[in-house]
């Protein structure tokens, strides 16, 4: 499903469709990605050119002429895809955007768990949802910053790094990649991290982003690992093969309801202890 990588990919990939296009015509038919605004707002896209697209963790912000926006979350299987006018759609379109150069932009999401919400780019910025996001790692991450977050809460850390609260962007695989290349086991408390943990997982989030980057961005939409795409993963969804390192059995737990894939041997458990400075 889209995280972080998945959505910046696909946020260069609406930027390099839209930008210096004028949008033709622009169409949603009435479903559950819209929540509770109408097939119309949608539709008053029309004639409106893209300015820029802003992204925090996994909810992009595109910005119009006019003060125009458009906020988009993919949720779990939802993707921005590009075809020529005339060609069929895919199946489970939720919304089109036609552009004056030939081309028409389509919003796919077989499970409707996306979001599309019309609205001026400053009233959408103050929506909780957006507003009340962390910090993206993308840039990079402040180390102090994420030490304190986790020094306060007796969550796992797997349960920490979910909370889009305090890095945005990070889900279920990106916070399993990233703490088996940080050796931090999934299940210890974010109140025992040392400092010097700290700055390995800093380092590790922004490598397990990088790569994923690096493995994904192109010209198609992604095919999700869900959907049958490739697993590059280090220890995402290889529960029973062995680790990449030392060969041991991944193991799979469940945490908050969702699956943690992680190596015993390179990920040990310690006790739970206070972080020391």
């Amino acid at each position: 499903m889209p995280e972080l990588p998945e959505v910046e990919i696909a946020r260069r990939q609406l930027e390099s469709w839209l930008s210096g296009r004028r949008i033709v015509a622009a169409r949603a038919p009435k479903s559950r990605v819209l929540r509770t605004q109408s097939p119309l707002r949608f539709a008053q896209l029309k004639g409106r050119r893209l300015q820029e697209i802003d992204r925090v963790g996994k909810w992009m912000l595109l910005k119009f002429d006019g003060g125009e926006g458009l906020i988009s979350h993919l949720g779990m299987t939802g993707k921005w895809i590009r075809r020529r006018k005339g060609e069929q759609p895919a199946s489970h379109v939720r919304a089109t955007i036609e552009l004056s150069d030939g081309h028409a932009v389509d919003y796919r999401d077989p499970r409707l768990f996306g979001l599309l919400l019309r609205g001026k780019v400053e009233q959408l910025r103050r929506l909780p949802s957006f507003s009340g996001l962390g910090p993206d790692p993308l840039p990079g991450i402040d180390a102090d910053r994420l030490h304190a977050a986790l020094k306060r809460t007796r969550r796992s850390l797997k349960e920490a790094l979910m909370d889009q609260r305090v890095l945005a962007g990070l889900g279920n695989i990106y916070v399993s990649e990233s703490l088996h290349r940080a050796a931090l086991d999934p299940r210890r408390l974010g109140t025992s991290l040392s400092r010097a943990e700290t700055d390995r997982l800093v380092e590790a989030i922004g490598d397990s982003l990088r790569h994923a980057m690096s493995e994904e961005e192109s010209d198609e939409p992604i095919t999700y690992v869900e959907e049958g795409g490739d697993n590059f993963f280090l220890v995402y969804d290889r529960a029973g093969q062995p680790c990449k390192t030392c060969r041991t059995p991944i193991a799979r737990i469940v945490q908050g309801g969702r699956s943690t894939y992680y190596c015993p041997r390179c990920q040990p458990r310690r006790p739970a202890k206070a972080a020391r400075r």
